[in-house]
C-alpha cells in the first residue's frame, strides 16, 4: 500500500533531493526546445508544498528554482549566441513560429522582453535563445535575467509553498489531478504543430 508518510520521511531526512528537483524541472523547462515539452508551470507549484511539509525554507526553495531558471536561460542565450544570424538553419522549421513570435515580442518590448518572456508561455525559453541569436550584451541580459528570475520563482514556488498544508492533506487527489493536467497539456500544447 502507497504511505505518503514514508515519503515525506524519506525527504525530511534527505531535503536536498526537493532542491534538486526543484532545480532540474526548472533548468530543463528553460532551455530552448526541451522547454516546450515541459510542464514545469503546473508541477513547481505542488514541489513548493511538498518543500513546505518538509519544512524547507521558502528563501532556500526560491533559491533553487531561481538558480534553475538562471542555468537554463544562460544556456540557450549562449547557444543564440553561438548559432547568430543562423536560427532557422539551426532550429527545426515546426518550431519556427516560436521564432518569430519570440522576435516580434523582443522588437517590441526591447531588454524588458527578458523579464516579461518568463511569464509568456512558449516565449520562457526561446526569449533568451533570440536575445542571444540578436546580439543582445551579456551586461545587458544578465542583470535583467537575475532580477526577473525571483519574481517568477516567487508566483510559482509560493503559491505551492503556502498552500502545502493543503496539498499534504489532499496529496493522493491533488498528485491525480497533477498527473492528469500534465498529461493532457503535453498531449494538446502539441509543439510539433505548426501554425497554419
Amino acid at each position: 500500500m502507497f504511505e505518503f508518510s514514508s515519503i515525506l520521511e524519506f525527504l525530511e531526512e534527505n531535503p536536498n533531493w526537493i532542491n534538486l528537483m526543484m532545480f532540474l524541472l526548472v533548468f530543463v523547462e528553460s532551455l530552448i526546445i526541451l522547454g516546450l515539452f515541459t510542464p514545469a508551470t503546473l508541477i513547481i507549484p505542488g514541489i513548493g508544498a511538498l518543500a513546505a511539509s518538509i519544512n524547507i525554507s521558502p528563501v532556500v526553495i526560491l533559491f533553487w528554482a531561481s538558480l534553475g531558471m538562471i542555468m537554463g536561460d544562460t544556456v540557450s542565450f549562449f547557444i543564440g549566441k553561438l548559432v547568430g544570424n543562423k536560427v532557422e538553419d539551426w532550429i527545426p522549421e515546426k518550431y519556427h513560429h516560436y521564432i518569430f513570435q519570440a522576435r516580434k515580442f523582443m522588437k517590441k518590448r526591447g531588454m524588458l522582453s527578458v523579464a516579461l518572456g518568463r511569464f509568456a508561455g512558449p516565449l520562457r525559453c526561446t526569449v533568451p535563445f533570440i536575445a542571444g541569436s540578436l546580439g543582445m550584451k551579456s551586461k545587458y541580459f544578465f542583470p535583467i535575467e537575475v532580477l526577473a528570475s525571483p519574481a517568477w520563482a516567487s508566483l510559482y514556488v509560493l503559491t505551492g509553498y503556502f498552500l502545502g498544508v493543503v496539498f499534504v492533506e489532499y496529496f493522493t487527489y491533488v498528485l491525480i489531478a497533477i498527473i492528469i493536467i500534465a498529461s493532457v497539456y503535453t498531449v494538446y500544447k502539441d509543439p510539433l504543430k505548426s501554425r497554419n
